[in-house]
Parts: structure tokens; C-alpha cells; sequence
């Protein structure tokens, strides 16, 4: 399977990348293609010109890479914090660049917060993004108190999470598995 993991922020200090790194390695130790798409490393103006609109206007070369990367991928990851009960804008931009290259792909999602919460809050909203995208919601994994977690060097503290990683990789495939079987 080949999977695409969005990081949902640019903002210094992060604790979600250490988050997306891990599900990464969980992925890549379960055989599969990943790749990580670091909004931090990309440049998404306020939203103009879609990859899904004709227009002279010219799309952002980071939407475009984001389009390709997309279409190419089999299981689309969204790792991201919990800002002020949503997720951070410069991923609502992100998103909103493209429109039909998510129709019919299926989506997990990692949240992460400061608190107790996990992002559960954050989750509620990309899924509502989701359904009107016409993909798949699939399998989620919060973890809260991020900070407890990992240290500011990516290093997991918490080593319950390595089973949760793992279980959030396993469903994550046999999610796509019953969708394909289903579709097809």
C-alpha cells in the first residue's frame, strides 16, 4: 500500500512531526510505501486558483505536487494537532486546493493535543471535510498529552504507543482491503 502522510502544520516546535515520523516507521516496518507531505516545507498561499478549476490563474506549485502526490497515493494519513478545538488553518488551505483527486480514497487520521483530548476535536472536523471530499473515513489514533510522549527530539517516552501505532497501521489496511473488495 502506498501511503501519504499529510503533517497538518508548519508551526516551530511541533510535537505532531515526532507523531507522523512513528506512524511512518509503523507503516514502513508493515511493508508499505510511505511518504511524508511536511506542510512545514511547503508554501500554500490563501487559497486562489484549485487544481479543479479552469482558470488562467496559475495553481501553487506546492497544490500541484500536493494533487500529484494524492492521485498516486492508495491511503491517505492526516497527522495533526488540535488547535483551538479544529485543526490549523494551513491545512484547511492545503485541502481546499484539491477537491476531486480525494474522491473514493480512503483517510486515517492521527490527533494529537497538549491535554487530554487527543484531538478528538480536530478529528470531528476532518471528517466532516472528508464526507463532502467523497473519500473514506477510516482509522483514527489520538494521543493527548503529546508532550509526555515524545521528547523535543522525536524520541517515543510512552512506549504503549508502539502497540497503538502498529494496531493503527493494521487498520488502517484492512480498511482499504474492505473498501477495495467493496468497490470493486
Amino acid at each position: 500500500m502506498k501511503v501519504l502522510n499529510i503533517v497538518g502544520t508548519a508551526r516551530k516546535g511541533r510535537k505532531s512531526i515526532h507523531a507522523a515520523q512513528h506512524v511512518d516507521k509503523a507503516f514502513e516496518e508493515k511493508g508499505h510505501e510511505t511518504e511524508i507531505f511536511d506542510l512545514a516545507e511547503e508554501e500554500f498561499p490563501p487559497l486562489g486558483n484549485r487544481t479543479y478549476v479552469d482558470d488562467e490563474e496559475p495553481v501553487p506549485e506546492s497544490a500541484e505536487k500536493l494533487s500529484q502526490k494524492v492521485e498516486e497515493s492508495d491511503f491517505i494519513v492526516i497527522t495533526t494537532p488540535e488547535y483551538n478545538h479544529s485543526f490549523p488553518g494551513i491545512l484547511k488551505t492545503a485541502l481546499d486546493y484539491l477537491y476531486s483527486e480525494y474522491e473514493d480514497k480512503p483517510f486515517g487520521f492521527v490527533t494529537v493535543s497538549a491535554g487530554g483530548f487527543g484531538g478528538v476535536r480536530s478529528l470531528s472536523h476532518l471528517h466532516d471535510i472528508v464526507i463532502e471530499f467523497s473519500g473514506f473515513i477510516g482509522p483514527d489514533l489520538q494521543i493527548s498529552r503529546v508532550g509526555d510522549v515524545f521528547d523535543e527530539e522525536g524520541k517515543l517516552l510512552d512506549e504503549s504507543y508502539d502497540d497503538r501505532f502498529e494496531a493503527f497501521v493494521d487498520n488502517s489496511k484492512e480498511f482499504r482491503e474492505k473498501l477495495e473488495n467493496g468497490i470493486e
